[in-house]
């Protein structure tokens, strides 16, 4: 394994910047682009993105909570007595 020094971190940061930077310019320029219908869809779109995948795997946590405590204090379920053997006669 290599040696991490201040000077090569330093440089990785920066390089690391530099790429998101030049991420956010190409982002800015396309969303420039756009007609304004195609980015009030793109907007609408990342809202329910944003706001809908939360609250599923929110809901999704708290019923899966609900049925856990569920089955740990509920009364277990009856279990039903062997079958008989038929009698000869």
């Amino acid at each position: 394994m290599k040696n991490v020094t201040p000077k090569t971190f330093t440089q990785s940061m920066k390089a690391f910047f530099q790429m998101i930077g030049e991420m956010l310019r190409r982002a800015v320029r396309s969303i420039a682009a756009m007609p304004w219908p195609m980015l009030l869809l793109a907007a609408l779109a990342l809202a329910l993105v944003i706001t809908i995948i939360p609250l599923a795997i929110f809901l999704f946590a708290v019923f899966l909570a609900i049925k856990l405590a569920v089955a740990a204090f509920g009364k277990p379920p009856r279990l039903l007595p062997p079958p008989q053997a038929p009698e000869n006669q």
